[in-house]
């Protein structure tokens, strides 16, 4: 018998190249309250441009409790998000590297020209409730890989990729999410859509990939 509400998460994936809460719930600082990024954050069905608003707000308010900096919105890695989720859909898995694509395969366009780099990417989908913005930022801040990415310093931009309303490994209903993470080495160019990057790393292969397990919640 399935659930009317699920959500879940995948293991979150970085790679480098180049250059007060409660007592029970250590995280819930982290979370904006209801209402700080508009009413929108626990809407289950939004258009593409206000989820992307909400999300980042989310994102950068849990920043801003680790006295990080805040992200740029970036249309570039919202292109990419899209283009992850939509593999997802097509290839009927929730995963990195739906149908064998490699991970940053859609990160091409962020990266060209790009001497040095760091990206990291979050992806989660649910039904019902917990298809909401804050539903799905809740679950990745209680998951050590997903808010290992999101309170990233490094990071100056990020992508956010929505799907409502798809039809997902059995489910109707469904909102796929995704958070795509970057930035770049100074001096590269910077494609369209783009902020500029700040503070990259030093260059270095790839470091091993973080999987984590799936949470399921009900």
């Amino acid at each position: 018998m399935r659930l009317s509400s699920v959500a879940v998460l995948l293991g979150a994936v970085l790679v480098f190249a180049g250059g007060a809460a409660a007592a029970d719930d250590p995280y819930a600082a982290m979370l904006a309250p209801a209402g700080t990024c508009g009413p929108a954050d626990e809407q289950s069905h939004l258009d593409s441009g206000t989820a992307q608003l909400v999300m980042t707000c989310l994102t950068n308010y849990a920043r801003a409790q680790s006295g990080l900096k805040p992200l740029q919105l970036n249309a570039t890695l919202s292109t990419a998000g899209n283009a992850k989720l939509d593999a997802d859909v097509s290839c009927g898995v929730f995963s990195h590297e739906p149908c064998g694509k490699p991970f940053d395969s859609v990160f091409a366009t962020y990266l060209q020209g790009a001497t040095s780099f760091q990206i990291g990417e979050n992806i989660a989908w649910g039904t019902g409730s917990y298809a909401s913005p804050r539903q799905i930022m809740l679950a990745w801040l209680h998951s050590a890989g997903h808010r290992e990415n999101i309170l990233t310093a490094a990071f100056t931009d990020v992508g956010i990729g929505y799907l409502p309303n798809e039809t997902f490994l059995g489910y109707a209903g469904a909102a796929l999410w995704s958070q795509q993470f970057g930035t770049r080495a100074p001096g590269s160019t910077t494609p369209a859509g783009a902020s500029e990057p700040q503070k990259p790393g030093v260059k270095k292969k790839p470091l091993p990939r973080k999987k984590h397990a799936k949470l399921h919640r009900s």
